[in-house]
């Protein structure tokens, strides 16, 4: 099936190629061609001198150890260590450089690509576990649209937000949730931390795209954390994280 659609796919972009050939005299002969190891070749060697010319120090300083921890960190829903830490890092950052005061962070599950290791924690380590190039965002959402985004979570799944916010799902249903202890006020204005790609309606995040105000930072996540953690190791501090239970689950 998946070869016939790809099939007519073809037939439709190739039927104006044959138009214009009746028209103008030509014709001319398709054929597959699978793109495999037969067509490798040498690297091109200006191209090949470039990267032998930055790879030892692109080595040196993805190799180089920026802290340490006591355990390994996984990701994994409805919370876990790796995401903790990451929604965590993320407010701290944004609350570092944006004045106006923000309320919480979010970021998406699918972001977190590797586990932080125990023990030596290296650049290249962060670089794994962010591969993408999501930037960090601070948006300003009315609170209803908090509570729509929220009821969503409930409704079909949960993605990482930090610690001074605690979400109670029973049964796919919104009961209850809390940011610093109090409910979520609908005529309120929040200020949130995130990633481009969640504010571009990412993994289904749609209830950000009612974002009344955003500011691009320009930072992208992992440099964020690449910040944070470099800040905690400064202070003869381990990289830590813990199970909070901001996500209550009930059936």
């Amino acid at each position: 099936m998946k070869n016939r659609i790809l099939l007519i796919v073809f037939i439709s972009l190739l039927l104006p190629l044959v138009v214009t050939a009746q028209h103008t005299g030509f014709t001319f002969r398709a054929s597959r061609v699978l793109m495999d190891s037969t067509w490798d070749k040498n690297s091109e060697p200006v191209v090949a001198g470039i990267i032998e010319f930055y790879k030892p120090e692109m080595d040196r300083l993805m190799q180089q150890v920026i802290g340490k921890t006591d355990y390994e960190m996984r990701s994994g829903r409805p919370e876990s260590l790796l995401s903790n830490f990451a929604a965590d890092a993320m407010l701290e950052y944004a609350r570092k450089i944006d004045k106006k005061g923000v309320d919480f962070s979010l970021t998406n599950f699918g972001g977190l690509r590797a586990a932080l290791p125990k023990g030596d924690v290296r650049r290249y380590d962060v670089f794994s576990i962010f591969p993408f190039e999501n930037y960090l965002v601070i948006i300003d959402l009315p609170g209803s649209a908090v509570r729509q985004l929220f009821e969503s979570f409930a409704q079909n799944r949960v993605e990482a937000f930090s610690y001074n916010l605690q979400l109670e799902i029973k049964g796919k249903m919104l009961k209850e949730v809390l940011l610093e202890g109090e409910q979520i006020d609908p005529h309120r204005t929040y200020r949130i931390a995130t990633i481009d790609f969640l504010l571009d309606g990412g993994d289904s995040v749609s209830s950000l795209k009612s974002a009344t105000a955003v500011a691009q930072t320009g930072v992208l996540l992992r440099d964020a954390i690449l910040d944070i953690i470099e800040g905690i190791t400064s202070k003869n501090k381990k990289i830590t994280s813990s199970i909070t239970k901001r996500v209550i689950i009930e059936d």
